[in-house]
């Protein structure tokens, strides 16, 4: 509990009844129910720390609860860079060795909520408090770990830690339905927000009748594998899900090894897509495609089979498996060599081994993950003479690709198995998904059930997610963020600390994350608000990078300094203003603390341009209160950037360690 204040208490019992709540620590509080039964009283703490319990009454009826400590309550949200736990993929969060053999701070105590959508508020939640003790930290935070050991150690007081985030969200929601409604840009999305939460229920009622398996990787995962394994071949991404492909290699196998009951199959239309025959728009899921091929004389040709896309086919998973007469003979993933995998598809031919081929008719089929299409088929002879299908083709459902009902994890589908041969797709509902970007869905979910326990602020790192989706303005995230941090804190009741984490540099923002970079600094503009600053420690080819303790270590010292009394250096240095002087532009910067710091790199990172905008590398004259920059090529400049691309690296730091954001004088008075 957060010591020294008031807190709130709530629950729900019979309706008016008298609820009494008694701390062991000597403060007790009562209220009475409302109508259905909830009800929310405060209780004050106290300084010390405990341990105590709480005795909760109601009637005969009583919850006590025991081994409370108080301390230092904080909230850690956001997407996937703070939900990185020490077992997590596709990266190892550093010192998870050293920190699992040491863990052992039970006065450190972590609060994971589960993950939930909703298109309405919930007010219950599914966690735990857990202490921070051997294996027990592995699900924790890593940031929200660290932060809190360092405040731990700092304070010398219990520190929890409430953690609710989900991998791949979007600011739009974690922001309330109220917020939105105020909003011009939101109005379609929000007035078709009813009617869509409608048809999610009646798919989700659907699917939830069916056995399901969770998909090993998105489609996102396996060409970002091929694209890494070429690129940075030592970051073996492919390694965290490739082999987990081979776990559905069981689907279809009876209809594969076994004689089949051809009426269980469709008859494909040309087009060999099976959206076409079922109703339901770009199909995903797992299919079975059958023909077969006559052979008059087993011994005297060879075969093969020949299989391509089809040309029109949209972005996506499309992964295949070719059997004849039950064998595999080849296949786009399961149990092929990772460095040979390819995820947009190149035409390929598969020899048929002779002893698999049999006189008479043999059976081919072709198994497909993702979009339920054939692609285009041949099959080929040694004889050069035309060899054909005897059949048109001939489909199956097995499974649909839908998203998860419950129990949520990474990348968060599954495929819903139609084992009933008799279930009729053409009658059920829309494929409508709610899903972790949909607004409001965690607010409501994810955070409104932990409103108004008692937290002393709130560190937050999410981003990734709008930079992908948004343009270079991101007007959205500008106007959006500033607008749900004022709403959570008066759902809160007080305009808690608020401190954000920028966003680290990668490979694949198409050039926008330094503009987005400028619109998080905007937020700085709220009061109570505070930013760190990760331009150092990121990992280009990574979205999750590994270093989480000075991620955790530069909220603890923004926090420190602000708010329990410390006076050591928050920032690095951060833009304060420029002057032209000549064919230099000087640079004078806050937070320089013991001065400047230009690190040794092969490129400053500071380029300078004049009013054409033309930007070129710079030179730099370290003054270690200030900069002065120019180029050569540039006689009279007008514009300085620093750190100006998605993969730029720091170079600019304070004696003291911490490194500089990135910045364009082009755009930084807006900020102001």
């Amino acid at each position: 509990m957060q010591r020294d204040t008031s807190v709130s208490i709530w629950g729900m019992s019979d309706p008016y009844k008298l609820i009494t709540v008694a701390g062991s620590w000597g403060y007790d509080t009562s209220t009475i129910s409302d109508s259905l039964g909830n009800w929310n009283t405060s209780i004050r703490t106290v300084e010390e720390e405990g341990p105590f319990s709480l005795l909760i009454t109601s009637g005969e009826e009583k919850v006590n609860i025991k081994d409370i400590l108080m301390g230092e309550v904080w909230l850690a949200a956001g997407q996937s860079n703070m939900e990185m736990n020490f077992d997590y993929c596709c990266n190892s969060t550093d010192h998870s060795d050293k920190e699992l053999l040491s863990a052992n701070n039970p006065r450190i105590r972590m609060f994971n909520v589960k993950k939930n959508l909703s298109h309405t508020p919930v007010f219950q939640v599914e966690g735990k408090w857990e202490p921070a003790v051997g294996k027990n930290i592995l699900p924790f935070s890593a940031v929200g770990y660290f932060f809190a050991k360092e405040l731990n150690d700092y304070l010398n007081v219990p520190i929890g830690i409430i953690h609710s985030s989900w991998g791949g969200s979007r600011i739009e929601a974690w922001g309330s339905l109220d917020v939105f409604e105020k909003l011009e840009q939101y109005k379609d999305e929000l007035s078709k927000n009813e009617s869509a939460a409608q048809e999610n229920l009646k798919a989700r009622e659907w699917f939830s009748q069916f056995r399901s398996q969770k998909v090993p990787s998105g489609a996102f995962d396996l060409l970002l594998g091929e694209i890494l394994g070429k690129k940075k071949p030592d970051i073996g991404y492919m390694d965290y899900f490739h082999d987990d492909w081979s776990n559905l290699d069981h689907i279809g196998k009876d209809d594969i090894e076994r004689q089949i009951d051809e009426d269980d199959w469709i008859d494909l239309d040309s087009t060999g897509r099976l959206d076409n025959i079922i109703g339901i728009k770009n199909f995903r899921g797992a299919s079975l495609f059958m023909n077969h091929f006559v052979v008059t004389n087993s011994t005297s040709h060879e075969y093969s089979i020949k299989l391509a896309t089809e040309k029109n086919i949209p972005w996506g998973l499309w992964e295949y498996d070719i059997f004849v007469n039950s064998t595999k003979i080849g296949s786009s993933l399961l149990g092929i060599n990772k460095e040979d995998y390819l995820f947009y598809k190149t035409p390929k031919e598969y020899v048929i081994e002779p002893t698999l081929i049999k006189t008479g008719e043999n059976q081919v089929i072709i198994r497909v993950f993702g979009y339920a299409r054939l692609g285009e088929v041949s099959l080929l002879s040694s004889s050069g003479s035309g060899q054909d299908f005897i059949h048109p083709w001939r489909s199956k459902i097995l499974a649909e690709e839908f998203f998860q009902i419950d129990n949520y994890q990474y990348p968060y589908t599954s495929l819903y198995f139609y084992e009933d041969n008799a279930t009729n797709t053409e009658t059920s509902p829309a494929r409508t998904i709610i899903n972790h970007q949909t607004i409001g869905t965690l607010f409501n979910g994810m955070l409104n059930p932990v409103i108004p326990y008692g937290i002393k602020g709130m560190i937050w790192y999410q981003g990734e997610t709008n930079i992908e989706q948004g343009g270079p303005d991101y007007e959205n995230y500008k106007t959006l963020m500033p607008l749900v941090i004022k709403d959570w804190r008066e759902r809160w009741g007080f305009e808690f600390p608020f401190y954000f984490s920028e966003i680290a540099p990668y490979f694949n923002y198409n050039g926008m994350l330094p503009y987005f970079r400028n619109v998080q600094k905007g937020i700085l503009n709220v009061p109570k608000t505070g930013m760190i600053v990760t331009l150092d420690i990121g990992e280009n080819y990574d979205i999750h990078p590994s270093n989480k303790h000075d991620v955790g270590d530069r909220f603890s010292r923004i926090a420190i300094n602000r708010l329990y009394g410390g006076n050591g250096m928050e920032s690095g240095p951060a833009f304060e203003s420029s002057a032209i002087d000549g064919d230099k532009i000087s640079i004078y910067f806050d937070h320089t603390g013991s001065g400047l710091k230009i690190r040794n790199s092969d490129r400053s990172e500071f380029q300078i341009a004049a009013e054409d905008k033309k930007f070129f590398n710079a030179m730099v004259n370290n003054h270690s209160d200030h900069l002065e920059v120019f180029s050569n090529e540039v006689e009279n400049p007008v514009y300085v950037r620093y750190a100006w691309s998605d993969t730029a690296s720091a170079t600019l730091f304070n004696l003291e360690g911490l490194p500089a954001s990135s910045f364009s004088t082009e755009f930084e008075y807006q900020n102001r």
